[in-house]
């Protein structure tokens, strides 16, 4: 007889039963409300997010876009561009100081000679007439003693008189004087020492070279005792009371410096006003540019021949040019200049341009037409936030 053995079920089994699986199923319902709550939150969020992103910011064409409170905070100014007339643009390239050539002597000695003394030093001003060194030269001893003879005949023939002493004798001692006087005026004889020969006071074969003109001994290549061959450079005097400027300019098809132009040489922290003298019409087969001099006073000497600088250049604009100021211009990512331009109150879009001259503290552009609005004060505000976005106008 098989014994089965049977399990009933009572009311306090089945109340515990649900006791223990009420809280998983009720924690299960509310993670499950959360989730979806959670999920209607982050979806009304990104929407709203979005919806502020397609207000402000950088959008897909380029433009950046600013609430009118953003535009009063910055102090946001917008101008429209107009052509220039009769404007004149600054054009600023390299220079470097020169001696006036014009200014400029090369004393050299005009016969075989030996230096005795030195009177002139490497630097000094010498006014004209001021002797710069004592040579010695047998050339100059028989020129001496030629011309105090001639000049002792002269002055006997020319006080017998012409009809005493013959029409013929009277010219032969005539030329023989001046030719000889001539003659060492070519040898850098001044009247003092001529008139010294002529009286018997000069020492023979002893001579002294002196400044043809004021100027500042810029180079002496010469020593006590050495002997010069005829030719030979014994100082260069130059007059520094004007120098040149020798500037550089790009070669530009059109442009044109007339002569006469006004110029500011800059050098550091100076500015002296100067005038073009001369352009060139070839150019430079090794630097590739058009050389324009340019006049420049100097009488304080505070410019000295081999310092580099600045020239500036005023030359009149081209007909219907747009300018805009420097604080418009900012520098795009990949480094050319650009300018925001406003499509509409609060849209603005950066634009690449090109720099073609200066007027005074506004710069020449090309790259955009006239009425054009453009942005100036803030404009480095939006190339900030242009930057952040990571937008190149290259791309659109």
């Amino acid at each position: 007889m098989k014994t089965q053995t049977l399990f009933k079920t009572s009311p306090l089994a089945l109340a515990l039963l649900l006791a223990l699986n009420t809280p998983l199923w009720a924690e299960q319902t509310e993670s499950h409300d959360h989730n979806e709550k959670s999920t209607q939150q982050h979806d009304e969020h990104n929407h709203e997010a979005g919806a502020e992103e397609e207000h402000e910011g950088v959008h897909d064409e380029g433009i950046l876009k600013l609430t009118a409170d953003q535009r009063q905070m910055l102090q946001l100014q917008v101008i429209t561009l107009a052509a220039e007339q009769d404007a004149r643009q600054t054009l600023r390239v390299p220079a470097e100081i020169t001696s006036n050539q014009y200014r400029t002597w090369v004393v050299p000695v005009r016969i075989d000679s030996q230096v005795r003394a030195r009177s002139a030093t490497l630097g000094q001003h010498l006014k004209q007439g001021e002797p710069i060194a004592t040579l010695f030269s047998p050339q100059m001893a028989q020129l001496q003693s030629d011309l105090q003879v001639a000049a002792d005949q002269w002055r006997r023939v020319k006080s017998l008189g012409r009809r005493t002493v013959g029409n013929q004798r009277f010219l032969d001692a005539q030329g023989q004087y001046q030719s000889l006087r001539a003659r060492a005026r070519g040898y850098g004889l001044d009247d003092a020492a001529l008139a010294a020969i002529e009286a018997g006071n000069s020492e023979q074969g002893v001579y002294t070279l002196t400044a043809p003109d004021d100027g500042l001994v810029l180079e002496d290549a010469f020593q006590q005792g050495q002997w010069l061959k005829a030719g030979s450079p014994l100082v260069t005097l130059v007059d520094e009371s004007q120098l040149w400027a020798e500037a550089a300019l790009p070669p530009q098809p059109g442009l044109q410096v007339p002569i006469g132009t006004r110029a500011s040489v800059i050098i550091g922290g100076t500015t002296v006003a100067g005038e073009v003298i001369q352009a060139g019409h070839r150019l430079n087969p090794v630097t590739r540019t058009l050389a324009v001099r340019v006049a420049v006073p100097n009488d304080h000497h505070r410019l000295h021949p081999g310092m580099f600088a600045d020239v500036a250049l005023s030359l009149p604009a081209p007909d219907g040019a747009l300018t805009v100021p420097e604080e418009a211009l900012t520098r795009g990512p990949d480094g050319d200049w650009q300018v925001f331009v406003e499509k509409e109150p609060g849209h603005y879009q950066p634009v690449e341009v090109e720099l073609n001259g200066q007027l005074e503290n506004r710069r020449i552009v090309s790259g955009l037409d006239a009425g054009t609005r453009v942005v100036t004060r803030g404009a480095f505000f939006l190339a900030s936030e242009m930057a952040k976005s990571g937008f190149e106008i290259h791309n659109h």
